[in-house]
């Protein structure tokens, strides 16, 4: 009875050291947006700016040839404030001794998702495409990438304006994080 005793003992104290090293394991498993370390520590977010070609031939048999006026402002706006929360990036206005992020929406599209049984439009999906460059205060580009932000709603939930603004939101996280976070 003594050694059934002592072999119970040893597995439940087998089980606490084994759940202790999983625990220990998953406490060193954390994620930080916080933490690129670049020489600089400021930013300076250059106004975005719109390249979207309104008369090019895609646009042309889109059926869907119009783009949502100022977007560019309202994503600068959006990029600023994400630095400001997401980043250890202080945002300047003065370029000296700062990073340079410089942005151009270079499309927009809408895509139908799905239909309904009329076949009227039900769910649509917004797509910006951003081209980002992030630049050293010597001038040495250091990332330059193709971003593309969406959101996606439902036509008789939300408006294409109401969904702009997810997109944007998206958009700038996205920004964001393609140049704060390393993996």
């Amino acid at each position: 009875m003594l050694n059934l005793g002592n072999s119970i003992n040893k597995r439940v104290s087998g089980s606490y050291k084994l759940l202790l090293v999983c625990l220990i394991a998953l406490a060193g498993c954390g994620y930080s947006a916080k933490g690129y370390k670049y020489k600089e520590d400021k930013i300076r977010i250059r106004p975005v700016v719109n390249k979207i070609s309104i008369t090019s031939e895609s646009r042309k048999y889109s059926g869907y040839t119009a783009y949502p006026k100022l977007i560019e402002d309202r994503l600068t706006n959006k990029l600023v404030s994400e630095f400001n929360i997401q980043s250890n990036l202080n945002v300047v206005s003065k370029p000296e001794g700062a990073l340079k992020l410089e942005c151009k929406v270079t499309d927009y599209k809408r895509q139908t998702l799905r239909y309904t049984d009329s076949d009227d439009p039900e769910e649509q999906r917004l797509r910006l495409h951003v081209k980002m460059k992030l630049i050293s205060s010597e001038g040495e580009i250091l990332q330059e990438k193709n971003i593309v932000g969406q959101a996606s709603f439902f036509l008789d939930k939300k408006s294409e304006v109401a969904a702009q603004a997810e997109l944007i939101d998206d958009t700038a996280r996205r920004i964001t994080e393609a140049v704060v976070e390393t993996w």
